[in-house]
């Protein structure tokens, strides 16, 4: 009897093996990548690596008409039950972003996230039928913020490719959302529709020119939801820039012929600029004679002077800043109170470099590693 209930033990502690070991095959990829989420000590910044699939190409088949839509489709993804509607707290409508190159002929692009203290992502995927990239996620989109930081075992985390608002990809694409007060694409019906976030991702995943991500784009319907209506910066490793944005129901394309371009948070389509290139609004002319003491984050035309500003420093450095004069760039035009991140991507080499929540002596650089030619 004792002989065979041994026999018995060992015969199930041989299944369980196998369980055990058929799940770490099955799940290999999943397992990488949770194990891969690591924070940087003294700052909002995690970084993770996606080795699973996260099955956008099949998100594209069928696409999302809205939010709800949307998140119902990551949900089904991950196996979690992320909250639709988690609000970007603290908003400040003050993004900002732009194209440099330095001494050297490396390109980049520069952008300030400004909204409220929340966890922030950098994020490195491997899709096997797309391209390789480094992107930005603000994990308050995953329902993490301040009191509910990311946990190594939290599915929630398979959600971060859904949700990127900047990134680089291994052939050099850059592209950056940024908000303005009004987007709106004509829909056809013999096109699928996607989110502002989808965007992005799309671009990242399959764009390998700047006109590349413009045909892309344009193959979808866009949804936008009224808290994020945005435009979309998109750079190439060669010099080229261009602003896609979404304007009585058209797509326009503002393309750069100068050595730099600058996005900030209104349509430039529909906007006025003087012969240098400057923002010139009657409105907000007369408010620069007598700004009345308030300062640039309390003006109604901050979206205005970041743009002047950058355009200030761009124009009289050509266009080449090092990466110490970029990131002093992004503080000078950065909110004071409201940063959750600012990034610098090389596009030539194909990093991304974050400070978090105004604490630009800490940074953070990663770097897309077996690129696949």
């Amino acid at each position: 009897m004792k002989k065979a209930m041994k026999v018995i033990s060992y015969i199930l502690v041989a299944a369980l093996l196998m369980t055990l070991g058929f799940a770490a095959v099955r799940y290999y990829p999943e397992i990488r990548t949770i194990s891969s989420l690591k924070p940087i000590e003294g700052t909002n910044l995690y970084t993770m690596e996606c080795f699973a699939d996260y099955h956008f190409d099949e998100f594209l088949e069928q696409g999302a008409s809205s939010n709800i839509d949307y998140y119902k489709y990551v949900n089904g993804v991950i196996d979690s039950s992320i909250s639709i509607g988690v609000p970007a707290e603290g908003a400040t409508d003050a993004c900002s972003a732009f194209t440099f190159k330095d001494s050297g002929g490396r390109r980049y692009m520069a952008r300030n996230y400004d909204y409220k203290t929340n966890p922030v992502m950098l994020l490195v995927t491997s899709p096997e039928n797309a391209y390789k990239s480094i992107s930005t996620v603000n994990l308050n989109c995953l329902g993490f913020n301040s009191e509910n930081a990311p946990k190594m075992l939290d599915l929630k985390l398979f959600g971060a490719p859904y949700f990127p608002t900047d990134g680089v990809n291994e052939k050099g694409i850059s592209v950056s959302l940024l908000q303005v007060n009004f987007s709106r694409k004509q829909k056809d019906e013999s096109k699928q529709t996607i989110g502002i976030y989808a965007a992005v991702r799309l671009i990242l995943d399959h764009a390998d020119t700047v006109d590349k991500a413009v045909e892309l784009i344009d193959g979808y319907n866009m949804y936008f939801d009224s808290s994020l209506m945005a435009h979309l910066f998109v750079a190439d490793s060669k010099g080229n820039s261009e602003l896609i944005e979404f304007v009585d129901g058209q797509t326009h394309v503002i393309e750069n012929f100068e050595p730099f371009q600058i996005a900030s948070n209104f349509n430039a389509t529909e906007e006025h600029f003087d012969s240098d290139g400057y923002v010139y609004p009657q409105e907000y002319t007369r408010w620069l004679r007598n700004p009345g003491g308030v300062s640039p984050y309390e003006s109604e035309y901050s979206a205005y002077i970041r743009y002047d500003f950058m355009r200030d420093t761009l124009y009289n450095s050509s266009g080449i800043l090092s990466m110490e004069d970029a990131f002093g760039l992004l503080e000078n035009v950065a909110s004071p109170s409201n940063l959750q991140y600012s990034v610098v991507y090389n596009m030539t080499n194909l990093q991304a470099t974050v400070v978090t929540d105004n604490d630009w002596e800490k940074k953070t650089t990663a770097a897309l590693s077996g690129v696949r030619n």
